[in-house]
């Protein structure tokens, strides 16, 4: 019988991107070595868990034009004929990944709740630090006062209570 609802573990964004895009088609090795390594690296600018299809896309959309850059600048790298020929598809590579980053941002930014940083300003910031910072120097005295007590309680701590001219401070000295 077939489980309804979503699957417990789903597959990482990684895997999914390499079972629907054949990047092997569409790449040499050491091109799909640098495709898979600038998805890792975008990704983790990331939460996976708030990624649309929209990021993804634009994602994969980002890394091919950075390996097909580079691929075209390998290109033209002696031959200056070639070189020419593929600065401009540069050009419209570059200006298309910076629409997709600005996209990327765009959506990200629209994904912010507002009213989670309303009333924030650097007094709180600076407050909060005070407080963290009060709280640890509070509980560095508490370890302090601990380990005094401890001590007292010690066999260490015997000084000179046999001498014969000392007295216990605590016992009334006049009766």
């Amino acid at each position: 019988m077939k489980k309804r609802g979503r699957p417990k573990n789903l597959p990482s964004l990684k895997d999914l991107l390499a079972q629907s895009i054949p990047t092997s088609d569409i790449f040499n090795e050491d091109e799909k070595k640098m495709y898979d390594s600038l998805i890792n690296i975008y990704l983790q600018d990331f939460d996976e868990d708030q990624l649309t299809a929209n990021d993804m896309d634009d994602i994969m959309s980002i890394a091919m034009n950075r390996v097909l850059e580079i691929r075209l600048l390998k290109s033209g790298k002696d031959n200056s004929i070639t070189q020419l020929d593929s600065s401009a598809a540069i050009e419209r590579l570059r200006k298309q990944t910076d629409k997709l980053k600005e996209n990327l941002a765009s959506r990200r930014r629209d994904r912010i709740d507002p009213k989670k940083y309303v009333g924030l300003s650097i007094i709180d910031l600076a407050a909060s630090f005070d407080a963290d910072r009060k709280h640890k120097l509070l509980k560095r005295d508490e370890e302090f006062v601990d380990e005094e007590n401890e001590l007292m309680q010690s066999d260490l701590m015997v000084g000179n209570k046999d001498d014969e001219d000392t007295f216990i401070v605590s016992e009334e000295v006049g009766d």
